[in-house]
């Protein structure tokens, strides 16, 4: 396959700004050069990640011992209908919200603001505010690994759940997601989509680098509000550290290493699960190998 890169440094991918390089890396423009990069793969018989924003994810110190499909740079787009939008996987979620609210739709407005790609999006089913992805998307098209067959599945056929859909599994690469959305007669969603901007500019650390959510919320709570119960506001190891403003972000101060955050994710766990019972899940995708095991009681 043409256009393979070797060795890509992806701290400067990731919204983290951390991690060591990809074995080998992509940024296909066009559907075959998708679809032979998952041929690559299975014939050299490794493990393919795909990257949409960088959100979302931490890579290892080591890097990615496989071929990563970066769908952020040309593989992005919107293509309305109506009410109904398809959106390539690779276009930034916040582009899609703002261009519905924009165009008087209404089912993702409460999603303003959320870091990564559309395809991420889907893979975890992101939500805020009681709103997730699956409310409007109608359909998803994607390709099967490791035959890289080209599917299409109806938004019930998913799976979809808290922070997750069958795309989780790693076995698809997702092309496209086809929206429907909601009239906004009221004006209801613009406002909503305003008000959630605001929230997000006041409570979350937006002026260092970071992934986003770190741990799942809980049943009844969130993992916010545990973490900051046990006392673990400015917690840190090297140079990452448990976000002031809000305690479910993981911020890089400046040089920290992805072994970092690891160790830190996992003292979380453990003093949350010592001083409260409860075991948080993290939501942050781990790419690449790490020393450390995650914490398990």
């Amino acid at each position: 396959m043409e256009k393979l890169l070797c060795n890509v440094p992806l701290s400067d991918k990731t919204s983290f700004r951390i991690g060591g390089p990809a074995l080998l890396y992509c940024e296909p423009a066009v559907l075959d050069e998708i679809r032979d990069a998952c041929l690559e793969a299975r014939t050299r018989a490794m493990p393919l990640f795909v990257l949409g924003n960088g959100s979302n994810v931490l890579v290892s110190d080591a890097g990615c011992n496989g071929l990563v499909v970066d769908l952020s740079s040309h593989w992005a787009g919107i293509a309305w209908n109506g009410d109904s939008a398809e959106c390539k996987s690779g276009t930034p979620l916040h582009a899609l919200v703002k261009e519905s609210v924009e165009r008087g739709c209404t089912g993702l407005e409460k999603l303003a603001g959320i870091p990564g790609s559309v395809g991420g999006a889907v893979v975890m089913n992101a939500g805020a505010f009681g709103q997730s992805v699956s409310d409007c998307l109608q359909s998803v098209r994607f390709i099967a690994l490791p035959e890289a067959e080209i599917r299409t599945v109806a938004v019930q056929d998913i799976g979809a759940s808290y922070r997750g859909t069958m795309f989780r599994s790693g076995e698809y690469v997702i092309l496209a997601a086809i929206f429907r959305f909601g009239h906004d007669a009221s004006g209801a969603a613009r406002r909503s989509y305003s008000d959630v901007l605001a929230k997000r500019k006041d409570r979350h650390p937006l002026d260092l680098p970071n992934c986003g959510s770190v741990f799942k919320n809980p049943d009844g709570t969130t993992a916010g509000k545990l973490i900051e119960q046990c006392g673990l506001k400015g917690a840190s190891v090297g140079a990452a550290e448990v976000s002031h403003k809000h305690a479910n972000f993981i911020v890089n101060r400046g040089g920290a290493r992805a072994a970092d955050v690891r160790a830190l994710i996992v003292y979380i766990q453990r003093t949350v699960y010592q001083k409260t019972g409860v075991m948080l899940e993290p939501e942050v995708v781990f790419v690449g190998e790490f020393e450390e095991p995650l914490f398990a009681p």
